[in-house]
């Protein structure tokens, strides 16, 4: 991924300092958060496209599983990138620390995306072959049968050592919440424990695992912010933008935001934004 510096609260950091940064990141997955919605070319020949078979063998060999599995190779393509990510992501939160870039903007912080950035859904892609389907996905959510991105709960168990405050913005529905909490933590017994750190809990009290709320039960914050959206639903990246920014609104710095979706990172509210590898969907 593609290395930037999101400044959302004006920083300005000497030469040298913006040098080193740069170099820490060096050959991680940072990126420009904001990506356009898909463009591509209008092919004039078949021979211009990928055939789709073909394609989704490409897909099953980057994940290290070219029979369809279902389980990810430890030493794929994916999983090295995916860690790469996470280690570029560690190598921030180093830099932060070292050169003081926190002081007097909020408790530092960290955000998660959870689909594909905490939690692998490549068992589910493989079952439903790549058409997603609430139904059957909602038997792989309620199971809690997603293992966890490779190095992210090891960068995840860093941030919180160092005293971040550890929090999760996710698509699925608040009724998907428990069980959400369930695959991350070790909240429950029903399916796997990833083994990510709990959420932090709030300044105001509520919890750091965020779920999208029914319309009817949106928060102020989400209905100012999505008042422009069609019947006022907030468009995945609006309700995201929403949330970080509601987020630094209690006193909290975003110092990494991590997502495998433009949608997840785009419109600012954080210091950095790293975007994690997925071939698999694309969620405008």
């Amino acid at each position: 991924m593609r290395g930037f510096t999101r400044s959302w609260h004006g920083r300005r950091l000497a030469t040298a300092a913006l040098v080193v940064a740069l170099s820490m990141v060096a050959g991680g997955v940072a990126v420009a958060a904001g990506g356009p919605a898909i463009q591509t070319i209008t092919p004039r020949s078949a021979s211009d496209i990928t055939n789709l078979d073909v394609l989704r063998q490409q897909i099953r060999n980057y994940y290290g599983d070219p029979l369809g599995t279902g389980v990810f190779a430890a030493d794929s393509h994916y999983a090295k990138e995916a860690s790469s990510v996470a280690s570029a992501g560690e190598r921030w939160l180093t830099f932060v620390n070292l050169f003081h870039l926190h002081p007097g903007h909020g408790q530092k912080a960290i955000v998660f995306d959870v689909d594909d950035t905490t939690l692998a859904t490549w068992n589910y892609e493989l079952y439903s072959n790549w058409a997603y389907n609430s139904t059957s996905n909602a038997t792989y959510v309620n199971g809690e049968l997603f293992p966890a991105v490779p190095g992210m709960v090891k960068l995840a168990k860093t941030a919180h050592a160092e005293g971040y405050a550890i929090f999760f913005i996710t698509g699925r529905p608040a009724s998907q919440e428990a069980v959400t909490l369930g695959n991350l933590t070790s909240s429950d017994a029903i399916g796997l424990d990833a083994g990510y750190p709990t959420p932090t809990t709030l300044k105001d009290g509520e919890d750091g695992l965020f779920t999208k709320p029914a319309l009817t039960d949106y928060p102020a914050y989400l209905k100012t912010y999505c008042a422009g959206d069609p019947g006022g639903s907030c468009t995945t990246d609006h309700y995201k933008q929403a949330t970080r920014q509601h987020i630094i609104s209690l006193g909290y710095d975003i110092v990494a935001n991590f997502g495998d979706q433009y949608s997840d990172l785009s419109g600012g509210f954080e210091d950095r934004a790293f975007k994690m590898p997925n071939p698999n969907y694309f969620l405008p």
